[in-house]
């Protein structure tokens, strides 16, 4: 078939690994990308998880042996040589200096795929999952080894002020949220050195006080603009508080305060978090939808993308997360 063929002429087309793989649309697509197979990967060990799915013949069961497919691309594509982050399409085949050739007028750094915080992160998390569920599998320790890499990245990219660039979404708000995912992560699962564990550590404290920094005194909600993504600092909405922006701080924060247990930090952590989920459902209407606002999707740092799904799915994710945080404690 056609698909047989390109993938037994792939390496002739320089084209990588593509057997096991998610692309960023449909099958046909036929590009692995690292965060939509790392997201693939954590979906499906945690439906595997769930009875009614477990034991539902009718259902497609995804087996190990194509996880291991997977979990082989995202092991590929990380880039070992240079940063240890992960890219999105492919590993870093260049340099920064392309981009004096660059040819848009509009999109920023295409001249290459460079690592980034959120593909890494997502990497990670999957990477981290993966070892957990199947630790016999030959590949676990590789898994773990690799994440413990990923998270020199994480912790490179961030900024002093504790912060990552978004992106892929508007954009530090987001960014924080997969920094602390891939390093709570990587701390539950993988073997550090007590100075790389410190490190990890500090770089999600640093991240936590960044976002309880940037939420709002008044209504205790994060917001803002997407300027951010083409100036590359943070940049308030001149709209106020965001839901989606929100819920992705409260998803941060409560993660963090998983790993933390107990004490005063933790409590601080969802202290904050209450407040921001109190905004996020203050502004739910009485339908159970929320308003659509402000663009939160970007590409290429002036790309601007309204992802109309956003406004569901994070605020019911940080609600339920935070929900069952309180409940636990």
């Amino acid at each position: 078939c056609r698909f047989a063929r390109i993938l037994r002429s792939a390496r002739s087309f320089f084209r990588d690994r593509s057997t096991g793989g998610w692309p960023f649309s449909s099958h046909d697509h036929g590009w692995p990308i690292s965060d939509c197979t790392a997201e693939g990967i954590k979906a499906a060990i945690l439906l595997s998880t769930f009875p009614d799915f477990k034991n539902d013949s009718r259902l497609h069961h995804i087996s190990q042996d194509r996880l291991e497919d997977a979990v082989r691309i995202v092991l590929d594509m990380q880039n070992t040589h240079s940063d240890n982050g992960w890219a999105s399409y492919e590993q870093n085949r260049g340099y920064t200096w392309y981009e004096y050739f660059n040819p848009a007028q509009v999109f920023g750094d295409i001249m290459i795929d460079y690592s980034y915080v959120e593909c890494t992160s997502a990497a990670v998390q999957s990477l981290c999952e993966f070892a957990h569920r199947y630790p016999n599998s030959a590949l676990a320790e590789r898994a773990k080894a690799s994440a413990r890499l990923g998270t020199t990245f994480i912790i490179k990219a961030q900024r002093p002020n504790g912060g990552w660039y978004g992106s892929w979404a508007v954009c530090f708000t987001y960014a924080a949220w997969f920094g602390v995912e891939g390093l709570t992560a990587a701390l539950s699962t993988c073997t550090f050195s007590a100075s790389e564990r410190a490190a990890c550590e500090n770089a999600m404290n640093k991240a936590c006080q960044f976002l309880l920094d940037k939420q709002c005194a008044e209504d205790g909600s994060w917001g803002e603009d997407v300027e951010a993504c083409a100036k590359q600092e943070w940049v308030d909405n001149p709209q106020g508080g965001q839901v989606v922006q929100t819920a992705w701080s409260v998803l941060a924060l409560v993660r963090a305060a998983e790993f933390l247990g107990a004490g005063p930090r933790a409590e601080k952590l969802m202290a904050s978090a209450a407040r921001g989920c109190a905004f996020i459902r203050g502004r739910q209407q009485p339908s159970g939808d929320w308003e659509q606002e402000c663009i939160t999707g970007i590409f290429n740092k002036s790309c601007a993308i309204t992802y109309t799904a956003y406004r569901n799915i994070f605020p019911i994710w940080a609600l339920a997360r935070f929900s069952a945080r309180a409940n636990a404690v």
